[in-house]
């Protein structure tokens, strides 16, 4: 699979899977915010290129890759007092500690309560500028590191 090595001005340089590296234009690129490290298909016309990303782009290496409608509008503004957010990213302790507060809030409705629903809003929020941000503005997932964090 051929992965975008550099972005250098106009110039992108692909590594191939045979071991060639290809120089294209970066209008070749039909996809918003190219990065280094993409993982790409290369398709020549002549002396015409196509660059499209491919779909895996996604994944990360030891962390997990979430569709980003799904885990801001489900998982965070939907089900996000009962922690669901947090189970999305591999948090499991943080997303236990978030249902028990909502738990003991609705049974003894008190100070939990109010704590549990501030902090369902920033994380609301947080997934909100992240998602449609400048961080994963062009991209359909976000994705997180092992230890739960957004990786940009």
């Amino acid at each position: 699979m051929a992965e975008i090595i550099s972005i250098n001005g106009s110039d992108v340089k692909i590594g191939q899977d045979d071991g060639k590296v290809v120089t294209v234009p970066i209008a070749s690129i039909k996809y918003a915010n190219p990065r280094e490290g993409d993982k790409v298909q290369v398709y020549q016309d002549g002396d015409d290129y196509i660059v499209q990303r491919n779909g895996e782009n996604c994944a990360v290496d030891g962390g997990k890759s979430v569709n980003k409608h799904v885990f801001v509008w489900v998982g965070n503004f939907l089900f996000g007092g009962f922690g669901v957010d947090r189970f999305m990213r591999g948090q499991t302790g943080l997303g236990v500690l978030k249902l028990l507060l909502t738990l003991f809030g609705w049974i003894l409705f008190g100070l939990g309560t109010i704590a549990v629903w501030i902090w369902v809003m920033v994380d609301w929020i947080t997934s909100m500028v992240k998602a449609y941000g400048s961080a994963y503005g062009s991209d359909e997932c976000i994705t997180f590191d092992a230890n739960g964090n957004y990786t940009r």
